[in-house]
This record gives C-alpha cells, structure tokens and sequence, in this order.
C-alpha cells in the first residue's frame, strides 16, 4: 500500500491490518532499545492483530444501542441477545485473546497463552466469587476479582510465562515437552496471576474510589478537571470499574456528579479518534479510526479507540486527551453537573444529565480540544523500528 510522504504517513502504515509484526524479538534485530520501549513495543504488537475486531464488535454494540434508544427492538428477545453476545464476546473474553495475542507477539506458544487467559474466566474459578471475595492456593491468600475484559492479568503473566517457556524448552527432554511445558506453564501462571493481581485489582479500585469520593466532598472544579482527565487511564487498567458502586448509590440519592465529569474524558477520546480521521494519511487508518468512532459516538464504547489507536500506537496523544478532559470536567464540575440516570457517557445519552447546557459546554469543549491539538500536532512518533 503506498501512503505518503511525511511522518505521519509512516504511523499510518504501521497500524494498516496486516502490516504490524507479530514478534517483538524480531523487531530489536536493528538494534538495543530502552525498557520502555520494549514494553510499548510488546503493548503494540499484542494489541495490533485485534483492532479489526474491536471495531467490528464494537460497531454491533452501537447499532444495537439505535435500536434499543427507538425502541426497535426487544432487549428480551432472542435476536437482540444474540447479537449482543457477537457484539461483547471481544471485550467479554479479551483475556483469552489477549493471552494469545501476547504469546505470539513474544515468540511462545499462543495457545497456552490464550489458556492462562481463559482459566481465569473458567466457571469453577468465577464460582469461587459466589462464596466470598479470597480464597488460597496451598495455604497462600487469594483476593478474587472478575477479571472479564481485564487486560492487567495478561500484561503481568504473559511476558513471565514467555520467559519461563524459553528455559523450559531447553531443560525438559523433547518426548516430555508435549505435555510437561503446557502442564508446568498452567500450574505456575494461572495461580501467580489471580495471587499477584487479584490484590493489586482490589485495592487500588478502593483507593481510587476513597480517592475520587474525597475530592467530590471538596471542591467540584478541581475534582471534575481530575476525574476527565484521569478516566481514560482509568478505562484503559480497568480501574473504572471500582467507581460504579459510588455512581449507583449517587443516583439513588438523586444524581452523580462522578460520570457527569468523567464524560468528559469519554468525549475527548472521540474528539482524538475524529482528529485521526482527519489528520491521517488515505489507507486504513482512516477507516479504523472511523469504525472506531461509531460505538462511541453512539453507545459510548471507547475500547477501540483506546486499545486499537491511543495505547499501542499514539501515546503522545495521551497528553492531548488528558488535557481536554481536564478542562471540559472542569466546567461540568463546577457548574455542578449531575447524571440522573444510569448510562454509559455518549451523543445518546446527553439527556440524562442536569443542567445539560454546562454539561454540553464542557463535553464540546473536551471534544474540540483533542480535536484541535490533534490536527495541529499531529500524531507523529519515531520510525517503526524504534517503536514497534
């Protein structure tokens, strides 16, 4: 595919389907790079073969919210449920995805991979939530989580595993490796993920949430300009999840100013995802990023956007998005801007908050200020093989 000259037109010509490499050994052959580095360029490469279907998925979501918002279809029926489970099994299941994609990205086996993943979403591991929230594993504590749609498990797992698959190749005598490097990979990892990040998970979901209730009890200004500028890192480590509780017994006593400040973030994601339409060279970019656009837009779904572009790719960006969520939660922040009803912050969800003209100010201006730094400064990062 040939793009255009200019720095921009290399970003796009990374992301094109098909063209990402699948492993990150492969990439550090032109020479040493940085541990940070090495981290974005595993980021990349395990996110990159998914973007297609995060867009897809996502699209369905969003098309089943129209016709759920014009009450064109039944949210009991079969069709309905149905097409929801082909729109969420992506966002649902990414663990086992994910876990396959990492593997590969680093040379191991995908399929162990994609089984440490799945493990953690196996039956009689969830079931053991129905009976408290710890367990152990050979006398050692376990805090349990529900790790569906979690990215944190892998990112921890995966790169130990790969480590340990490389020496367990080379030691165990080949007639065992058949079965002996799959069982030893299993027993090791799937317990050291739910001990490792089953705590972390948990407890800084409630420092977030102890956090995040302190500023709301102070000043609405400057905890509006935090919550829309932290919630897309908050989305992105799946830590937003630990703020539902606070927004649900909000709106029981009448509105929550939490997701009213927080759509700010949501907003400037869609602000940067238009900006990458528009900046970005012909070829898939442009098209990735406008399928993108539609769940979020109208179901306010902004996974794509954030795992297909903004992480593994464009991580300068972060700072255009931050910055405009700041000032557009800002403004809904002090005008005290509530959400009376529970919904995911999106263009068809505007009604449900009050007073809506400061909650519209602030989520416009989010929107036009990733926009606008994005267009003007563009996206641009250094060649592939530095990066990916």
């Amino acid at each position: 595919m040939k793009l255009e000259n200019g720095p921009d037109a290399k970003a796009d010509e990374e992301i094109a389907v098909g063209t990402i490499d699948a492993g990150v050994s492969k990439a550090e052959d032109g020479g040493a790079s940085s541990v940070v580095q090495r981290i974005f360029k595993f980021i990349s490469t395990s996110f990159g073969p998914l973007i297609p279907l995060f867009a897809g998925s996502a699209t369905i979501k969003a098309l089943l919210a129209i016709l759920l918002k014009f009450h064109w279809i039944d949210p009991k029926s079969g069709t309905y449920l149905i097409l929801a489970a082909a729109g969420n099994a992506i966002f649902y299941f990414l663990p086992i995805f994910l876990g396959y994609s990492a593997s590969i990205a680093l040379g191991a086996n995908g399929y162990i991979g994609s089984a440490i993943g799945a493990a953690l979403m196996e039956p009689n591991f969830t079931s053991l939530l129905a009976h408290g929230a710890s367990t152990s594993f050979i006398g050692i504590p376990v805090v349990l989580a529900n790790y569906s749609s979690t990215i944190l498990p892998i990112f921890f797992a995966i790169p130990l595993y790969g480590l340990v698959e490389r020496w367990l190749n080379r030691v165990v005598p080949k007639d065992l490796k058949i079965f002996l490097v799959p069982m030893l990979s299993l027993i090791v990892f799937v317990p050291l993920a739910a001990i490792v990040v089953g705590p972390f998970g948990t407890y800084a979901g409630k420092l977030v949430s102890d956090v995040v209730t302190a500023l709301f009890r102070g000043n609405g200004l400057i905890a509006g300009g935090v919550m829309g500028a932290a919630w897309t890192f908050l989305t992105i480590i799946g830590l937003h999840i630990a703020l539902v509780p606070i927004v649900i017994l909000d709106l029981a006593k009448g509105g929550d100013p939490i997701l009213a400040t927080a759509s700010a973030g949501v907003f400037a994601q869609i602000g940067f995802a238009l900006g990458m339409v528009i900046r970005g060279r012909k070829g898939d970019i442009k098209a990735l990023a406008g399928a993108s656009l539609v769940p979020a837009i109208f179901s306010g779904e902004t996974r794509p956007i954030l795992y297909g572009f903004f992480l593994p790719y464009y991580r300068r960006t972060f700072i255009y998005v931050a910055l405009a969520g700041a000032v557009g939660g800002a403004i809904a922040g002090a005008s005290g801007v509530k959400m009376v009803s529970l919904a995911f912050p999106s263009f068809m969800s505007i009604p449900l908050f009050s007073p809506m003209v400061p909650y519209l100010i602030g989520m416009a201006v989010a929107l036009t200020g990733a926009l606008a730094m994005t267009v003007i400064f563009g996206y641009d990062r250094k060649e592939a093989k530095s990066q990916l």
